[in-house]
């Protein structure tokens, strides 16, 4: 009959184990929470600079720029624009970093 320590480390393990797992379980969420944030953030950024118009609104009051900050078309090139812009902010971040943090 195995002693009351015994059981314990048995348990302690068993614990352990499980905690392993759901910290892999949520470290992958984190990664693909992150991965859609790089790959969306340009996005989110011409969003919120260029916000939808509500009906009966205008963006900016002014009834010649309205129409071309609403145009679909320019959003997308601004998101992408975006996009690329962020990638290379972050390449060139991860340079920094690397160049001043060496291991």
């Amino acid at each position: 009959m195995p002693s009351k320590t015994s059981r314990t480390l048995d348990t302690l393990e068993a614990d352990i184990r499980k905690l392993r797992k759901k910290a892999r379980q949520l470290e992958g969420k984190l990664d693909d929470n992150f991965t859609y944030f790089q790959q969306h953030s340009g996005t989110l950024f011409v969003r919120s600079l260029l916000p939808r118009r509500m009906e009966g609104e205008s963006v900016t009051g002014n009834p010649i720029i309205d129409p071309f900050l609403q145009n679909e078309r320019l959003q997308k090139v601004l998101a992408r624009l975006a996009d690329m812009l962020a990638e290379k902010l972050g390449d060139g971040l991860n340079w920094v970093i690397n160049r001043v943090f060496k291991k």
